[in-house]
C-alpha cells in the first residue's frame, strides 16, 4: 500500500521541478534569456514544430479535443467507480485526486519546458533599445493622427471587400516573410523554422471566446480564427508568430506584429497592422481625451469607418457569457505568467509605439 501511495505521488515531481525552474527563471531573467530563450528554445521550436509544420491543418484543435475527451472519460470512469465502490469510496476518491494532480503536473512541466520560461526572459524592448516613459497626451494624439492618415492612404489601395476570406495560405506565407524580414533588424526573432499559421475548424468556438488566434506550444502551431473579418487576420498571424519566436508578452507580440506588417509590400498586410496599432492607440486616447478620440475617429475616411464598424459588429455578435468567462480565464492566465496587468497588458503596446516614434524623430 505504501509503495502504491508513493508511486502515485511521484507524478508530482515534474510539476515541482517546473515550479522551481519557473521561480529561478523569474529571479534570473539574464540566465533565462541566455540559456533558455536564446539557446534551448530555438532548438525546441524546430524539433517540436517540424512534423506539425508539414501538416496543412491545425493539429492543435485535435489535441485539445482529444485531451478534453480523455479528461471527461477519466472523470466519468472514477465517478462510476466511486458510486459502485461502497466500501472503497475513499480509496477510489484518493486515486482520482492523485491521478488528476499527476496529469496537471506533467502538462505543467511540458508547458514550462516548451515556452513557459519565455514569460520571464528579457523583454523585446531590451533589443529595441527604446526607453519607455509615461504616456504624453500630445504625443498620443499625434500618434493617433499619424496612424489615421496612414490608414486612409493604404485603404484607398484596397478592394471594396476585405472582410470575406481572401487567400489564407498566401497570407500565412506572407506573415512568415514579414517576421523573417523584421528579424533582419532584430536577429533575436530569427528561426530556422517558422511554422506557418493555420486556420481552425472550430473558429466559431474561438469567436464566442473572443479569441482571434492562439499559439499552442505543444505543437508550436499558430492557430487562427478564420471567422474574424479577413483584414484583421494578417496581423493576428504575425502576432502568433511573435509568440512562436519566443516573445510571450501580449503587448510586445502586438508591437512585433505591427512592425512586421509594415516590412512587406502588400497593402492588406500593411492595413492589418495599422488597424491593430490604431485600435490600441485610439482606445488609449479615448481614456484621456474622449472628445479628441471621437474627432479623429469621425474624420477617418468613409471606408475605414465602415471597416471599423464591420469589425465592431463582429465582436458584438459574439459577446456573450462564454466571452466573459473566456476573458476572465485569459486574464488569470496572463497574471499567472508575469503579466500583472492581465488582459490590460494588451494596451501597453501604445507605450512601445510612442517610444518608436520618439526614436525615429
Amino acid at each position: 500500500m505504501k509503495k502504491f501511495l508513493l508511486k502515485r505521488w511521484l507524478w508530482l515531481i515534474p510539476g515541482i521541478l517546473a515550479f522551481l525552474l519557473t521561480q529561478y527563471a523569474k529571479a534570473n531573467p539574464v540566465w533565462t534569456e541566455q540559456v533558455y530563450s536564446l539557446t534551448i528554445y530555438p532548438k525546441l521550436t524546430t524539433v517540436v514544430g517540424f512534423l506539425p509544420s508539414l501538416i496543412s491543418f491545425s493539429l492543435t484543435e485535435w489535441v485539445v479535443v482529444l485531451f478534453i475527451i480523455f479528461v471527461v472519460a477519466l472523470l466519468i470512469f472514477y465517478i462510476r467507480k466511486i458510486i459502485k465502490g461502497q466500501s472503497h469510496r475513499g480509496w477510489l476518491a484518493y486515486k482520482a485526486l492523485a491521478t488528476g494532480f499527476g496529469i496537471f503536473s506533467v502538462v505543467y512541466f511540458v508547458f514550462t519546458a516548451l515556452c513557459g520560461l519565455n514569460y520571464y526572459r528579457q523583454t523585446f524592448t531590451y533589443y529595441t533599445g527604446y526607453t519607455l516613459g509615461e504616456t504624453d497626451e500630445t504625443q498620443l494624439q499625434q500618434l493617433c493622427l499619424d496612424l489615421a492618415e496612414e490608414l486612409d492612404t493604404v485603404r484607398a489601395l484596397l478592394p471594396e471587400d476585405i472582410y470575406t476570406s481572401q487567400d489564407f495560405e498566401a497570407y500565412a506565407e506572407l506573415s512568415v516573410t514579414a517576421i523573417a524580414k523584421l528579424a533582419e533588424t532584430y536577429p533575436v526573432l530569427e528561426r530556422s523554422l517558422y511554422s506557418k499559421p493555420k486556420p481552425v475548424l472550430l473558429s466559431d468556438v474561438m469567436s464566442q471566446a473572443g479569441i482571434s488566434g492562439v499559439f499552442f506550444p505543444f505543437t508550436m502551431e499558430s492557430n487562427i480564427n478564420k471567422q474574424v473579418p479577413f483584414y484583421m487576420i494578417p496581423s493576428t498571424m504575425a502576432h502568433e508568430l511573435a509568440h512562436q519566436s519566443g516573445f510571450m508578452r501580449e503587448d510586445e507580440a502586438n508591437f512585433i506584429a505591427y512592425l512586421a506588417s509594415q516590412k512587406v509590400d502588400d497593402p492588406l498586410m500593411n492595413y492589418s497592422g495599422l488597424s491593430l496599432a490604431f485600435n490600441h492607440a485610439i482606445s488609449a486616447l479615448n481614456r484621456v481625451d474622449a472628445e479628441q478620440a471621437t474627432f479623429i475617429r469621425e474624420n477617418l475616411s468613409e471606408k475605414v469607418q465602415e471597416d471599423r464598424a464591420y469589425y465592431a459588429a463582429y465582436l458584438s455578435d459574439y459577446r456573450g457569457l462564454f466571452y466573459h468567462f473566456s476573458t476572465k480565464v485569459n486574464d488569470t492566465y496572463l497574471k499567472a505568467n508575469n503579466q500583472s496587468d492581465g488582459v490590460a497588458s494588451y494596451g501597453r503596446m501604445v507605450e512601445l509605439m510612442l517610444a518608436e516614434r520618439r526614436e525615429v524623430d
